[in-house]
């Protein structure tokens, strides 16, 4: 009996010792230079953003940077000058033509204070998308009855295509860690052998939405899905896969690995500062249907 006495008083102890708060001191390190310059072949604004990156610990927005200059410089001289909106927000406005063509490339170069960064991006080629299948399915395992879709395009012939692939459903952009939809050639990444073909059922599953439990949310009649298929140079699409890879990872609690800042493709001219964020300029397909 007194074994046990001091079982239970050992457990209740080690339980309450658990529920003390650990405070982490992290070194705080210098601002770095955080750069989302997205661009693409559509006749709409197009808009690079500049901040700084803060502290871990720190949920207040971030500091956000209007005294740069900013172009992009295609390889035929054209210039587009990028003007400071305020907030951080830089833009340029095509008017009715795009900033480029497949094969176009592009010079990202940052003026700021004194020092300046550039990046590189070749528009590659995207492929159409052929349609979207809507298809009722009962009887799933980890999901309810209803409307499903599927993506049905096919990927170029030749290895090395990558592609970001964006849904909207009912105007909303999924963005959910699980929702990151990225394709190297056909299938996930270079080691896979799937290049020419349709993309594999997993990427052509994934403009599904997930519900808050992370299960696979079928569609309604009268839904709306909007999709894009967005080309990258490969050093964009290895960021975005450590990216993605990072969120996901960070949903194992304890177990999960530290996280760290994902180099993009962005560096300084004149010395060796640390750049966040990536430059890329992709063609575009998309397509819109309602569900029936």
């Amino acid at each position: 009996m007194k074994k046990l006495k001091y079982i239970l008083f050992g457990l209740v102890f080690f339980q309450l010792a658990c529920e003390d708060p650990i405070e982490v001191e992290l070194d705080q390190g210098e601002p770095l230079l955080v750069v989302d310059a997205w661009l693409n072949n559509f006749t709409e604004t197009q808009t690079i953003k500049l901040s700084l990156s803060q502290p871990y610990f720190d949920s207040s927005a971030a500091q956000t940077i209007n005294n740069a200059i900013i172009l992009v410089t295609k390889t035929d001289g054209t210039v587009l000058n990028f003007e400071s909106q305020g907030a951080g927000v830089y833009t340029y406005d095509p008017g009715n033509n795009p900033i480029g063509n497949v094969g176009s490339q592009y010079t990202l170069s940052i003026e700021l204070d004194g020092k300046n960064y550039t990046a590189t991006s070749t528009m590659n080629r995207v492929p159409p998308i052929d349609s979207i299948r809507q298809e009722f399915r009962d009887d799933e395992i980890f999901s309810d009855d209803g409307i499903y879709c599927e993506l049905m395009s096919t990927d170029f012939e030749g290895p090395g295509d990558t592609y970001w692939i964006k849904t909207w459903k009912n105007g909303e952009y999924l963005n959910r860690d699980l929702e990151i939809n990225i394709a190297f050639d056909a299938g996930f990444d270079s080691n896979g052998v799937a290049d020419g073909v349709v993309f594999i059922t997993p990427i052509r599953e994934l403009i599904n939405p997930l519900t808050d439990d992370l299960l696979v949310e079928p569609w309604s009649p009268g839904d709306s899905i909007y999709v894009e298929i967005h080309s990258l140079s490969e050093g964009v699409f290895d960021y975005m896969e450590t990216f993605r890879d990072q969120l996901i990872n960070s949903r194992n609690g304890i177990f999960a690995e530290p996280l760290a800042n994902t180099e993009g493709n962005i560096s300084q001219v004149d010395g060796d500062e640390v750049v966040l964020g990536v430059f890329n300029v992709a063609a575009i397909s998309s397509i819109e249907e309602t569900i029936r």
